[in-house]
């Protein structure tokens, strides 16, 4: 366990010193204030890890496994939050275009388009960690495609009837974000071509719904689930409440 607890040390302080490199530059002396409540710190691994550790319901073998589906899992969230939606600042509304004007500039609704790719993409990364570590929490075995089966149908067949139901709250946005967003940019003809065509562009908050899903309600009630409590938190996004 010492041991494990030193990787998970190593690893969040990689992390901080990476925030604190960006927020020393652009936030002068409020930076620790800001790095003491972002999600990267209140996210603790080390908090999971201890609590895991002190409960019964769950077999103690499976802590190793479940803490590197945690670095998969923040290693995301920080593409997307620290990396990707900073650039929609600085490529494109620092320059003085708004959600207006963008379409009159094709090269410019060209960088947002990029930008909502890379997001979407990235977004359907996170949700596959997450089911990733939630199935494993509950099973002991890695979440895969079995026969007609996808890993998604699999899991939300899994979480139907207990703790984790609170996740089928979503079901409906995280089936119209396939549909629409993901698969066609994937596997189908591309939304977001059709999109530059015709000077439109998916509504941002519709995309990063995903990621205010995780932060807001996935993380807290996964450590309630734990610590053997029920789930407190239930949240819809504003985004995603008109599909």
């Amino acid at each position: 366990m010492d041991s494990l607890i030193k990787k998970i040390d190593e690893f969040e302080s990689e992390l901080l010193s990476a925030l604190e490199f960006k927020y020393k530059q652009f936030h002068g002396k409020n930076w620790q204030k800001i790095l003491e409540h972002h999600p990267m710190s209140r996210m603790s691994i080390k908090e999971f890890t201890e609590s895991y550790a002190e409960q019964t319901s769950y077999p103690h073998d499976r802590i190793q496994t479940l803490v590197y589906l945690l670095f998969d899992f923040k290693i995301e969230l920080f593409f997307i939050l620290e990396l990707d939606m900073g650039l929609y600042n600085h490529l494109i509304y620092n320059l003085g275009y708004d959600n207006s004007s963008i379409v009159d500039n094709p090269y410019i609704l060209l960088r947002r388009l990029s930008l909502d790719q890379t997001v979407i993409l990235k977004s359907r990364i996170l949700w596959e960690r997450t089911m990733n570590f939630v199935y494993f929490l509950e099973t002991g075995v890695e979440l895969e495609v079995s026969g007609s089966k996808s890993k998604k149908a699999k899991f939300f067949e899994l979480i139907k009837d207990n703790r984790w139901s609170f996740l089928l709250d979503y079901k409906d946005y995280i089936d119209w974000f396939d549909d629409k967003l993901r698969t066609p940019e994937v596997h189908k003809s591309s939304t977001l071509r059709k999109s530059f065509q015709d000077g439109s562009y998916p509504p941002s908050e519709k995309i990063n719904a995903f990621t205010n899903v995780i932060m807001n309600v996935f993380w807290g009630n996964m450590l309630s689930i734990v610590k053997g409590n029920e789930p407190p938190i239930r949240c819809w996004d504003a985004g995603i409440s008109n599909l």
